[in-house]
């Protein structure tokens, strides 16, 4: 397992009794398990680059010092969970992060809940991982399920009675997403038609694109896995079907970028993007700043996990046993009532560990070499306790 330790410089500051005690005390260890390599690597390494970029505010002076130690789960359940073991019993973390794939994150999800070790999830959005009885997991992205709900809500909105194809990979995020699309489709009156379900290692969908050029649906939902995604949407457009007929569950500054110029028209669902006016100040600055050094533009991928270092910050400046304390960490981190500071989204957790659910859909409207341009059309959000999200998938 490739392992880093991720933290800030603490620079020279005013040495007073208050900082010369947080510099005595041993740093607080966060693992950080996530996809560096395998078909989640695309999410992952952005990720971890929204985590890095908050090292110039994780640690200030007079703080306790936070440490991200890393490590790639290869985007292997297995690994997961190997790696949670030996970062809870070698390098003895005070709480567990990192995750971008659900598969990865339920396995992860079910050491934490077993072994009661608090499990803050920046990216991953299977709604099992704070189903009804959860107590160490904490689910930061909203549910999947949710975003196929709001697809189809936005379609009957569009079009009452549309058809529409959908083509998935065999992952839990994408199957998340379709049991929740598929649920709330048949009760606006929408129909399906065809389902197309990739294996997971595929790269071609030559066929499967034809196939739905046959079928004439009003709109193509594509959720394909990391890279696949781009070659779905691009063998779609090869084909003839109009970029204003493709909707993606959810889009990153990479995918954008991926899915090129002929995809403008097309949609696409988000949590945080540099083209909507809700993002606070400092969410202006962090995505200028980001653009300066990435030479792209960040996502919701890299906000979530920049947040997730906010978070962890401010669980361990409100109690200082949290940093040595795993219940006293889980209890501050369930009673947390703050804001994302990039989008000023509240940050607050109910029972099970879930937060706000919401969606904004954007339309894409120019793709350039670094930025893009969209415009949002459609936003919604859902409460989990309405929509059965538990029950659509296990």
């Amino acid at each position: 397992m490739n392992r880093t330790i991720v933290a800030a410089g603490l620079g020279l500051a005013l040495v007073t009794p208050q900082t010369a005690a947080a510099a005595d005390q041993e740093s607080v260890k966060v693992g950080f398990v996530t996809e560096l390599t395998g078909p989640w690597s695309f999410f992952g390494t952005a990720c971890v680059a929204g985590l890095k970029f908050a090292e110039a505010t994780l640690n200030p002076p007079g703080k306790r010092k936070i440490e991200f130690i890393q490590i790639d789960n290869q985007t292997q359940p297995t690994q997961a969970v190997a790696a949670a073991r030996n970062l809870d019993i070698q390098s003895k973390v005070i709480a567990l992060s990192g995750p971008t794939s659900s598969d990865t994150a339920l396995a992860i999800y079910g050491y934490a809940e077993q072994n009661k070790v608090p499990f803050l999830v920046p990216v991953a959005a299977f709604p099992q991982l704070t189903k009804p009885g959860t107590r160490y997991s904490f689910r930061i992205e909203p549910n999947a399920a949710g975003w196929g709900y709001a697809i189809a809500e936005f379609v009957a909105k569009q079009k009452p009675g549309a058809k529409i194809a959908l083509m998935h990979s065999d992952f839990a995020l994408m199957r998340a997403i379709s049991a929740g699309l598929k649920y709330q489709a048949a009760k606006k009156g929408l129909k399906i038609e065809p389902e197309i379900v990739f294996p997971q290692g595929s790269n071609d969908a030559t066929v499967q694109a034809a196939q739905v050029l046959a079928a004439n649906p009003d709109y193509v939902v594509v959720v394909g896995a990391g890279g696949f995604d781009n070659t779905i949407t691009n063998q779609l457009l090869d084909v003839g079907i109009k970029p204003e007929k493709i909707i993606h569950p959810y889009g990153m500054a990479t995918q954008v970028k991926g899915w090129g110029k002929r995809s403008v028209g097309s949609l696409y669902g988000t949590f945080f993007d540099a083209n909507l006016d809700t993002v606070t100040a400092e969410g202006r600055k962090f995505i200028d700043d980001f653009k300066a050094q990435n030479k792209r533009l960040p996502s919701y991928v890299e906000n979530y996990c920049y947040v997730t270092s906010q978070i962890i910050r401010e669980v361990i400046d409100a109690d200082p046993k949290a940093g040595d304390d795993r219940e006293v960490f889980r209890n501050t981190l369930s009673a947390l009532k703050s804001k994302e500071v990039t989008s000023g989204i509240p940050i607050e957790f109910d029972k099970n560990g879930a937060r706000k659910e919401y969606i904004y859909f954007m339309q894409i409207q120019d793709v350039g070499e670094v930025e893009y341009k969209s415009k949002p059309v459609f936003t919604t959000n859902w409460d989990p306790e309405i929509i059965p999200v538990y029950d659509l998938v296990k």
